[in-house]
């Protein structure tokens, strides 16, 4: 009988322990899902010479940027925005917050990481304190090497 309980334990904690490898299959390695595994991925091209490879311009594919959530928070003095971009898997991107009310522009930049299926934005504020009361209107754009996007335009009033 304490064999079978003892088995039924260690299939227990086995099935408990890859429940974790499929909530995050990069456990313990520093490579997004997106990377290729492949040698020929991560070797550099030496079929173009040094002055054809500076003066091209890397292509940028367009960004889905989309808002995950927004809002005033007039205790903190800030507008907080938290976006992310759905067509993209990768770290070192930046995101760009920008409010605008009338003539008044202000803009915050955050970085951007790779998330299970996505790009996430950190979370941005901008403080209201140098913002025009009423309507606005806010637009997250994403930029990284092989992307670039800006979301759709979301209103926002400012107490």
């Amino acid at each position: 009988m304490k064999k079978i309980f003892a088995a039924a334990i260690a299939a227990l904690v086995a099935i408990t322990l890859s429940g974790c490898a499929l909530l995050y299959p990069n456990w313990g390695t520093d490579q997004n899902p997106s990377t290729s595994m492949s040698p020929s991925a991560t070797a550099p091209s030496t079929s173009a010479s040094p002055s054809e490879s500076a003066s091209e311009t890397p292509k940028q594919t367009l960004a889905e940027v989309s808002l995950i959530d927004m809002g005033v928070d007039s205790g903190a003095g800030s507008l907080y925005v938290v976006a992310e971009v759905l067509n993209a898997t990768e770290d070192g991107g930046k995101c760009t917050i920008t409010f605008k009310s009338g003539s008044a522009t202000k803009t915050v930049s955050v970085k951007a990481e790779a998330n299970a299926s996505s790009t996430q934005c950190f979370p941005a504020y901008l403080p209201i304190g140098g913002l025009p009361k009423g309507k606005g209107v806010v637009t997250i754009t994403y930029e990284s090497e092989k992307f670039y996007g800006t979301s759709d335009s979301y209103g926002v009033t400012i107490p």
